[in-house]
């Protein structure tokens, strides 16, 4: 009995040190905290094949964040206040400011937009304000394509590309209905191509688009959809701006279209277009 008394004092004092050395107020206590980075997030948007759309108005509520760590919770941002953004007003590499927000660093691997389902709409030069119809994604959001990384003690700008010409589709008894084609951009890996297009076109083509494709991607089952197009230009007026491209090689495929937008035929193909961060690359067609 002796022996296991002298055990259960030897544990005790042991015991004793350990939460006196740990509970000390000396110069080896250690504080840990929580390292965090900035999100600057903005968006822009490609345009609309239907040329009796003047607006396409979507109203932002939140953003949620998930880590790459994590593929059960998200990081919920709420905006300030709801953003009304008419999303025809951000072509052509143009962009706004949605949320600024610091968040812990780390990877994230995806984002979702939480949209006020109610209060969208689209905005016809014949017909005025239309509702627009949004079938999901008022209450987990949409989710965007791409992720990015927060770095500590720094920010990270990305752009979220909401391609209205994929997003935007209507019906046959006019009923308009937004189905998000969302990819976020992280800034800093991004270039642009640009130029002319010079072609002998039908008087039967209202427009001509050109779309671009991640090298050797294309394939001739998409025509009509362009599905898998990373992004796409009108290029009407004989130019066309391709902007928040991410470094690589891409080939161009350009296509006409009549009056309603609908496909006509493809035109031209340009192969391994190079893409460098910071820089434009020109591409005059043909």
């Amino acid at each position: 009995m002796k022996t296991f008394h002298t055990l259960i004092g030897i544990v005790l004092s042991l015991t004793m040190m350990t939460l006196i050395s740990g509970c000390g107020g000396g110069s080896d206590t250690t504080t840990s905290t929580t390292q965090t980075g900035t999100v600057a997030l903005s968006l822009t948007d490609a345009p609309t094949d239907d040329e009796n759309i003047r607006g396409v108005y979507v109203t932002f509520d939140a953003l949620r964040y998930q880590y790459a760590d994590s593929n059960e919770s998200w990081e919920d941002v709420d905006l300030n206040e709801s953003r009304t953004i008419n999303l025809l007003d951000l072509q052509d590499g143009n962009t706004t400011l949605l949320n600024y927000v610091e968040l812990p660093a780390g990877e994230i691997s995806h984002v979702r937009f939480v949209i006020d389902t109610e209060r969208c709409y689209i905005d016809l030069i014949e017909g005025g304000e239309q509702p627009l119809e949004v079938p999901s994604g008022d209450q987990t959001g949409f989710k965007a394509i791409g992720g990015f990384t927060i770095p500590a003690g720094g920010t990270v700008n990305v752009t979220a590309d909401f391609d209205v010409r994929k997003s935007v589709t209507t019906t046959g008894n006019g009923r308009y209905i937004l189905r998000p084609t969302i990819k976020i951009i992280d800034n800093v890996e991004v270039g642009e191509i640009n130029g002319t297009v010079t072609l002998d076109l039908d008087a039967n083509v209202s427009s001509v688009i050109v779309y671009a494709y991640e090298e050797s991607t294309w394939d001739d089952s998409e025509v009509d959809t362009f599905t898998n197009s990373v992004l796409s230009a009108d290029a009407t007026d004989g130019t066309y701006v391709l902007p928040w491209l991410t470094t690589g090689a891409y080939d161009l495929v350009v296509t006409s279209q009549d009056e309603n937008g609908t496909y006509l035929e493809t035109l031209e193909h340009v192969y391994n277009v190079p893409v460098v961060a910071n820089e434009t690359t020109i591409v005059d067609i043909p």
